[in-house]
């Protein structure tokens, strides 16, 4: 079945540029060829497969923007295998994972499947005012202990309990990382070390990883021989095309794409404009508000005002009447 069909109807018309852009990234990500991707380079029990196999083992639809975070009602919705639909979390509002999906892998020498459930999140800043990896592990938290009731439970008369806990992955895509941390990838694990003494046993206790993959808000990938960082860092660059990342995204590394998911690439750029243009007119226009201001203290003749405001070459272009507009603006303020 061809993925993605008609992702264009998931961003409706009337929504601001950054809420489509934002649901358009989060749509390009969730495309299972490209997630295929991704897996294989970070998830460990994906690296001795190919892109094809890994595809195929992700089960279901993948869900974008759909699963709340909190564990409190995560099983009050649909109970599926472990992908949980609702959540709450109160102290930020409703809050929902990026994107949710499972991978259900073959076990090895014929052992029962690996069902590994996995949360994939992008994060324009890399140093939001806290620690990222915390963050991390506390979204790998709220997927282990949303499993209760649904892959595990803790009844007496249940001889497994708490073995049935499936792992989980957080990975975390920083599309703006500052250069000391750019084209590299973090893991965070449970580690297993002797306070005092030594024992043969092997229990089971890898049951998460926090990863996150830093992209350079430059865009340059020179230097990083991960071509999965070279991919990501092609498909977030604003000074690349639409078109030109779609060649890229398939002629270079490889990638199937749909029509559908083509024009997501597209809306990309078209989105990521629109909102860098409104950001700088809304600048420009502060500026501008602030100069006459600023002018009127000492020129009070408007022509006067307007040649000096002009001479300025941020605003040589300001026209009369948006000038004069801020001019009676101050006025009556003043």
């Amino acid at each position: 079945m061809e993925q993605f069909t008609g992702l264009g109807k998931a961003i409706v018309a009337t929504d601001p540029d950054k809420i489509r852009l934002d649901m358009t990234v989060k749509n390009i990500l969730a495309y299972k060829p490209l997630l295929a991707r991704i897996f294989k380079e970070v998830v460990s029990e994906c690296r001795d497969m190919n892109y094809d196999e890994i595809e195929a083992c992700i089960e279901g639809d993948v869900l974008v923007s759909k699963v709340y975070i909190d564990s409190g009602l995560t099983n009050a919705g649909e109970r599926i295998d472990g992908l949980n639909t609702e959540a709450y979390l109160n102290e930020e509002g409703l809050d929902r994972y990026d994107i949710r999906t499972y991978l259900r892998l073959p076990g090895k020498g014929g052992s029962e499947f690996i069902k590994l459930i996995i949360n994939l999140e992008a994060q324009n800043e890399d140093k939001p005012g806290y620690d990222l990896p915390l963050r991390a592990l506390f979204y790998c938290c709220r997927m282990i202990s949303a499993q209760q009731g649904v892959e595990f439970t803790t009844d007496s008369n249940d001889p497994v309990k708490y073995g049935n806990i499936k792992k989980v992955y957080s990975i975390w895509l920083c599309t703006k990382a500052a250069q000391i941390r750019a084209n590299s990838i973090e893991v965070y694990s449970i580690d297993k070390s002797f306070l005092f003494g030594s024992n043969s046993d092997d229990p089971r206790y890898d049951i998460l990883n926090a990863i996150i993959i830093y992209i350079s808000k430059n865009h340059d990938h020179e230097n990083a021989e991960n071509e999965m960082i070279r991919m990501l860092t092609d498909l977030f660059d604003k000074r690349i095309t639409g078109a030109e990342k779609v060649m890229k995204l398939k002629s270079v590394y490889g990638l199937k794409m749909t029509r559908e998911v083509e024009s997501e690439v597209k809306g990309l750029c078209t989105y990521a404009d629109a909102i860098e243009n409104e950001a700088t007119a809304k600048e420009n226009e502060r500026g501008l508000k602030a100069l006459v201001k600023s002018l009127k203290v000492y020129v009070k003749d408007f022509d006067e005002l307007y040649i000096a405001v002009t001479n300025n070459e941020n605003y040589e272009n300001a026209s009369r009447e948006t000038v004069m507009k801020y001019y009676n603006e101050t006025t009556v303020s003043s």
